[in-house]
């Protein structure tokens, strides 16, 4: 029989240790060439929407599996969610399907885990300040996640809709025990923090090479296609860079393929794969003045990595 899981049960499921440790084993097997991961796919439905398909086997962690991923803006118009998907997952020990979840809580967590990770691998020790970029629904899972691993002395937000960046800092104080403060501008966000997260769609960047203090960490997570950017290209070409997955960041990283077409940088440029690092073939942060920044697209892997967790409780 196929248990079906509800954004609110998976969230109640995944404890963040676990979630840190499965996503991390994703990160080493996709470095280490032991991960199945075709590239996404996407099929235009009649001009009014696009679904994304993101299969993965990873024999590490027992599972294979599906994420069906739907985006139709005129949903808008009926007052239905522009984007859903839901994770299927296969035990590829007989083949047999085993779980369908719902798959925004999922998403959340697992983009989420890789900037805790690459805060735990690249951030300075004495990182305590963490300002986010962006204050939408991933905002949430990544100050959630995140402080679990930094330990922030002081969080900043800002967004380009003041209104949200407060409903965030409201909603985060509560949720985190500790004070949010809300910015008037990126830079003044970027100018105060160790550790800066970018979650926008934005295709201008929001992070500019002059605002960034020696030793930072970003983490971009928000631009997932070519024309998209949240970093300075100059910022890119005179920091360590770090990717997820290289392969698709080819396809998808726009600051980085816009970085790479100006001339600014190649892509022999890119330092490593998070997994690498993880995995001990390449070293994190080697000195406390150098600027890090990761730049994830998001994986599959990642999605498998969760639905290895959720098959494990349901066993």
């Amino acid at each position: 029989m196929v248990a079906t899981l509800s954004d609110g049960e998976v969230e109640t499921l995944v404890s963040v240790e676990e979630l840190l440790s499965a996503v991390a084993e994703a990160f080493k097997a996709l470095s280490l060439g032991e991960v199945v991961m075709p590239p996404r796919s996407r099929i235009n439905v009649q001009g009014v929407g696009d679904i994304l398909l993101m299969p993965c086997l990873a024999p590490s962690l027992r599972v294979f599996s599906l994420k069906v991923v739907s985006v139709f803006p005129r949903n808008l118009e009926k007052g239905l969610p522009t984007t859903n998907a839901v994770v299927v997952a296969v035990d590829p020990a007989d083949g047999i399907p085993k779980l369908v979840a719902e798959a925004r809580a999922l998403t959340g967590l697992r983009t989420a885990a890789a900037t805790a990770l690459s805060v735990k691998h690249l951030a300075r020790s004495d990182a305590s300040s963490l300002g986010i970029i962006g204050c939408g629904y991933q905002a949430r899972w990544q100050l959630s996640i995140t402080q679990r691993v930094m330990r922030p002395d002081k969080v900043y937000a800002f967004d380009i809709y003041r209104d949200r960046a407060e409903r965030f800092a409201e909603e985060m104080r509560e949720k985190i025990g500790g004070e949010v403060e809300v910015c008037g501008s990126a830079e003044t966000l970027v100018r105060s923090c160790d550790v800066v997260i970018t979650a926008t769609t934005s295709k201008t960047p929001v992070v500019l090479k002059e605002w960034v203090r020696p030793g930072t960490h970003i983490s971009a997570i928000g631009a997932y296609t070519p024309e998209m950017a949240e970093i300075d290209p100059r910022l890119l070409a005179s920091s360590k860079v770090v990717v997820d997955f290289l392969n698709a960041a080819k396809e998808e990283a726009g600051e980085i393929i816009q970085a790479v077409k100006s001339g600014l940088m190649r892509w022999e440029d890119v330092y490593a794969e998070i997994g690498e690092i993880i995995a001990g073939r390449k070293a994190g942060r080697v000195d406390k003045s150098e600027v890090t920044i990761f730049k994830t697209v998001g994986t599959a892997a990642q999605d498998a990595a969760v639905a290895s967790i959720l098959l494990a409780k349901l066993s």
